[in-house]
């Protein structure tokens, strides 16, 4: 099963159900686009900043080489390596710009496809939507300690202040 990370805009004119339909479901796995497409996967998803930092970075990279003749291998241990990242972290650097964009938590969804841990979230949200609003409840009362030793547990069962 995998789990997806559910992102609903800010708060808009149409109401929470505008807000429920516009919902975002990103995974939370490993993306093969992120690891195999790097930079065309970044500007698909509209990361100008990290776009902008990896095209630096390999601009940078290859001027290093032909100034200093870094080895061909090198750069593509480093590429594989920034792809490996961007496949590992790529969905995080989403929901992180979704954020900045005002965009809030809703909820996480355990499923085993897209479409149904959209009918999870859905069907979720709008019981939500129709039941009335929870009454807050007084925090629970602290558990008090028992007086007297406190039982030893592990090897040595007996505590005599060494």
């Amino acid at each position: 099963m995998a789990f997806y990370t559910v992102m609903t805009p800010p708060p808009v004119a149409g109401g929470r159900r505008e807000e429920i339909e516009q919902a975002r479901l990103i995974p939370e796995s490993f993306s093969w686009a992120a690891f195999l497409l790097t930079g065309l996967w970044l500007l698909g998803k509209r990361l100008w900043l990290v776009t902008l930092l990896f095209v630096l970075i390999w601009g940078a990279l290859f001027y290093l080489r032909s100034r200093l003749g870094l080895h061909p291998s090198a750069l593509s241990l480093i590429y594989w390596s920034t792809a490996l990242f961007l496949g590992i972290e790529g969905n995080n650097l989403v929901v992180r710009k979704l954020t900045r964009n005002g965009w809030r938590l809703a909820d996480v969804v355990e499923a085993r496809s897209l479409p149904e841990a959209e009918r999870r979230y859905f069907e979720r949200a709008l019981a939500g939507e129709a039941a009335p609003p929870r009454a807050e409840t007084a925090p629970p009362a602290m558990v008090s300690r028992p007086s007297g030793p406190l039982p030893i547990i592990g090897l040595f069962p007996e505590a005599r202040g060494r």
